[in-house]
């Protein structure tokens, strides 16, 4: 039986990419999920021109439209939480309960998004100038580029996806290359739901291709990457040199201090679970 095969979505369409990659079952290493586009610089180049061009209307979007629209996406995700779930588990790892406790998770950020978006507001000052008000109001930043990690395939990217677009920017959204499947499906629903054209755009690749290409080029206004220290570390530099917006969240552990009074059980508990759950994977880890 043939393997099938899953595009990324630029400017609008559904496309093929420069090369594609297979989706392996870490539990099952005979398991394909599937094959899925990868794209090449000029692609990603492609995606981010789109979400250029669209940012402008997706700025002045209707706010009950844009609400209504996120809303619907997170309803969507909720409604096929078992099934997006065992996909998630499938190719990522995770326990099933946690799979789709994550998809939850992910249609539930969607949602709060979606009633963020009517509750943006702006302030009102005094002005020592007698007749001049000061008013402080929030604009979006443009285009925002996303670059998630492997080890929470559906929630970072909420995190990250729904509150950019809920506050009028347009995005370009890289996944993890090990875990294509879940981000593809988050697309496809994102996409069915109405998002208007160039506004999301979805470039499964390499790193160092397709990463390195929304890092670098100057139309892309805001990067939020989650993932190794060394990598956001060039994200950094390279936002720097160019004085793009960035936001980091890197990998590392967190300490965990049992005072002289604790309950040694529940230490130990919290322990255990603090730096062995999600194997340790996940960056609340003790």
């Amino acid at each position: 039986m043939a393997t099938q095969q899953y595009q990324n979505y630029i400017a609008g369409e559904w496309v093929n990419g420069a090369t594609t990659s297979r989706d392996i079952n870490p539990s099952d290493t005979s398991d394909v999920v599937a094959e899925y586009a990868q794209a090449d610089k000029a692609q990603t180049e492609t995606a981010i021109e789109a979400a250029r061009q669209a940012a402008p209307a997706w700025a002045n979007y209707g706010v009950q439209a844009r609400a209504d629209l996120l809303d619907k996406i997170g309803n969507q995700i909720l409604a096929r939480s078992q099934e997006l779930g065992q996909l998630l588990s499938r190719e990522e790892g995770k326990t099933l309960p946690e799979g789709i406790g994550e998809v939850v998770r992910a249609g539930n950020v969607f949602k709060f998004f979606g009633g963020e978006v009517l509750r943006r507001a702006g302030e009102l000052l005094p002005s020592v100038r007698p007749g001049i008000d000061v008013e402080l109001v929030r604009e979006p930043l443009g285009v925002v580029g996303i670059i998630a990690p492997w080890n929470f395939p559906a929630a970072i990217p909420a995190w990250k996806a729904a509150p950019a677009l809920a506050y009028g920017n347009c995005v370009v959204f890289k996944p993890a290359d090990l875990v294509p499947g879940m981000a593809h499906e988050l697309a496809r629903i994102i996409v069915d739901a109405g998002m208007p054209q160039g506004v999301f755009n979805f470039v499964m690749g390499r790193g160092s291709v397709v990463g390195e290409t929304i890092v670098n080029d100057p139309r892309v206004d805001g990067i939020t990457f989650t993932g190794s220290v060394d990598t956001g570390q060039k994200v950094a530099a390279s936002a720097v040199a160019r004085m793009a917006k960035f936001q980091l969240e890197m990998g590392g552990k967190n300490p965990m201090v049992v005072l002289d009074d604790a309950d040694l059980n529940i230490a130990v508990e919290c322990a255990i679970n603090g730096a062995f759950f999600s194997t340790g994977q996940r960056c609340t880890a003790s």
